[in-house]
């Protein structure tokens, strides 16, 4: 009962914000800069694509000329990486950790800082075993492509932050 009741006095809580509550990226980019420009895509299709359509879904318009946009993001860097980091007895790899580091620069009409870079380092770890490769390898892709979502995600909060700073 008494869950039940903390529960209530949460949502009461948030209910009571001056702005809604947002789960996760769901709340619209600020309506001042909605255009957006995106250069120094040299990444893989999947990451370009969870960016573009994170930005979209936000309400941003993606343009594809710099003129009619508000604000650039330039990808700085891209980075994957595959490291071992656990051993058997038998000294066979067991475990890898999978890493990814993208920077982007923010520039634009108003934006705090444009010369800042802003990034983020995502990283999963898999547990290898060696009798089902096929397996290990459907693993691995999979990771690789939560880790390309999760930066996008994340990379979208920094744009995000860059924007509304910039608005008040």
């Amino acid at each position: 009962m008494k869950q039940i009741a903390s529960f209530c006095g949460i949502l009461v809580l948030l209910a009571g914000c001056g702005e809604p509550f947002h789960l996760r990226g769901n709340a619209p980019m600020p309506s001042l800069q909605q255009g957006v420009y995106l250069q120094g895509m040299n990444t893989p299709a999947e990451f370009d694509q969870a960016l573009r359509q994170g930005l979209e879904r936000a309400g941003a318009s993606i343009k594809q000329d710099p003129k009619a946009a508000q604000v650039t993001v330039t990808v700085n860097s891209y980075d994957e990486k595959r490291t071992v980091s656990g051993y058997s007895s038998t000294r066979q790899v067991r475990e890898f950790n999978h890493a990814l580091d993208v920077s982007i620069r923010v520039s634009g009409e108003g934006v705090t800082d444009p010369t800042e870079a802003r990034s983020v380092h995502v990283e999963r770890t898999q547990i290898y075993d060696g009798t089902s490769v096929l397996g290990s390898s459907e693993e691995e892709t999979t990771i690789k492509q939560d880790l390309r979502r999760e930066a996008a995600r994340l990379l979208l909060l920094r744009v995000r932050a860059a924007i509304s700073s910039a608005a008040k």
